[in-house]
């Protein structure tokens, strides 16, 4: 009976691989979940279906998830240099997310493997974020020495380099590994994208300028009224009332018949 659930076990684990190594995420999480309620599954296994669980978790988006799975993981090896990764990875983004603790467990993934490119490079990345700044960028410069022919880690440390506010520096970082890879599309990509940037902020710097300086010309826009300084004082402005009794209306004037010389009067 034992050897039976076992062999039940081994084919379902080939099964979860197979759909997580197609990119079948969800099936894979389904088959991953059914092993997972097997009782008295060998160590190696059981560690093996919540490691497995959790990057279906993370590719999925469901990082309080995965930070579970992990944990179970990280009980079977708690100096598993992978899980400490995913798990830093787990805590850098998503609801609950905590950079510190994520940059804790991608410093104990690297104290154990102090050459993975892509942890250096998250852990830098968060690091010149939290403001370690020298210890970030000294671990994206690293990553670039491990991988000098990967555009992406360059993008990374430029990244870097612009959190930190050194844009000088990115640019010769760029202009050297353009140089070390003058055939290279992507560094050539990366170069004509920061140009573009570089002109796009110029372009709006000096738009600012110009408004700038077009209000200082101008300056305050004034209202054509009257201000208080221009209004006559109140003695010139005040209207004198004479206190004369009412005015007595005027006879009426007589009827007068005018008549023309050549005309007489007819009795």
């Amino acid at each position: 009976m034992m050897d039976t659930t076992l062999n039940l076990v081994e084919l379902l684990l080939v099964q979860g691989r197979r759909c997580q190594e197609q990119g079948r995420f969800r099936e894979a999480r389904q088959v991953f979940r059914s092993l997972a309620g097997f009782r008295e599954l060998p160590a190696p296994v059981a560690e093996e279906i919540q490691a497995r669980l959790a990057e279906v978790q993370l590719k999925q988006r469901k990082y309080q998830r995965a930070r579970r799975h992990l944990t179970a993981a990280l009980v079977y090896d708690p100096l598993n240099a992978r899980y400490n990764h995913l798990m830093g990875a787990a805590f850098a983004t998503g609801e609950g997310s905590d950079l510190g603790r994520a940059i804790e467990h991608y410093r104990n993934a690297l104290a154990k493997e102090p050459e993975q490119v892509e942890c250096l490079c998250e852990c830098g990345i968060l690091e010149v974020r939290e403001g370690h700044t020298e210890q970030g960028l000294g671990r994206l410069r690293k990553a670039v020495e491990l991988a000098p022919e990967d555009a992406g880690v360059l993008a990374r440390l430029m990244k870097g380099l612009r959190l930190a506010g050194r844009g000088d520096e990115a640019r010769r970082e760029l202009q050297a590994a353009l140089f070390r890879n003058p055939r290279n599309a992507r560094f050539r990509k990366l170069w004509n994208e920061y140009q573009f940037k570089q002109l796009r902020r110029r372009q709006e710097q000096d738009r600012r300028s110009r408004q700038t300086m077009r209000m200082q010309c101008e300056g305050p826009t004034l209202l054509p009224f009257v201000r208080p300084a221009d209004l006559p004082a109140e003695s010139e402005t005040r209207t004198t009332v004479r206190a004369d009794g009412p005015e007595t209306m005027a006879a009426p004037h007589r009827l007068r018949l005018l008549t023309r010389p050549d005309q007489t009067n007819v009795q």
